[in-house]
């Protein structure tokens, strides 16, 4: 009876298991490939968030039909602010997420963001323009940054081509109460 019972638990604790989590890897080629932290996301800003942008928590719009979750589910929409405190990831590089899709974010290592006209320049924190692009994190107003820049102008970009228009920065959002 014992092991039925222990058994019965057991099935009820891999049922009930989380389906999606953060992915965190746990074994990588260093020295060939970078090791990305992912988050999977729900967009349901009402449009296409493009691969490449920095996006926000949604927390607010966020509506679960499980009443206790609303405003808080993992929503997320384009950066609409600049180093806003909700800065949460990007969105990789030939991976868009539709309006009402489930996709993924960087939360944290080097990533291919758009540039923002003020591009960011090399070895500086920078943060999220109004559009979801990156430049270079002011002084003072921000309350959060999306990382480091790695290299403002790469040889090299998304699918082999020209780094143009494109910054490498190693994501790590922080807020902060400057």
């Amino acid at each position: 009876m014992r092991k039925l019972f222990l058994f019965v638990v057991l099935a009820l604790l891999l049922t009930f298991g989380v389906a999606n989590a953060t992915n965190i890897p746990q074994m990588v080629d260093p020295k060939e490939y970078p090791t990305v932290w992912t988050e999977v996301v729900y967009n349901g800003s009402g449009s296409t968030i493009y691969s490449g942008h920095i996006v926000q928590w949604d927390f607010e719009t966020s509506d679960s039909s499980i009443n206790y979750n609303d405003d808080m589910c993992m929503w997320i929409a384009t950066a609409d602010a600049a180093s806003d405190i909700w800065t949460a990831g990007v969105v990789p590089v030939g991976n868009n997420i539709a309006n009402g899709a489930v996709g993924a974010i960087i939360i944290r290592g080097p990533a291919y963001i758009m540039e923002h006209t003020t591009p960011p320049t090399a070895n500086e924190i920078c943060g999220t323009h109004t559009d979801g692009t990156v430049t270079t994190d002011g002084a003072g107003a921000n309350t959060s940054s999306i990382g480091i820049t790695v290299d403002a102008s790469p040889t090299y970009g998304p699918n082999g081509g020209s780094g143009s228009g494109f910054s490498i920065v190693y994501v790590e959002p922080t807020q902060s109460d400057d």
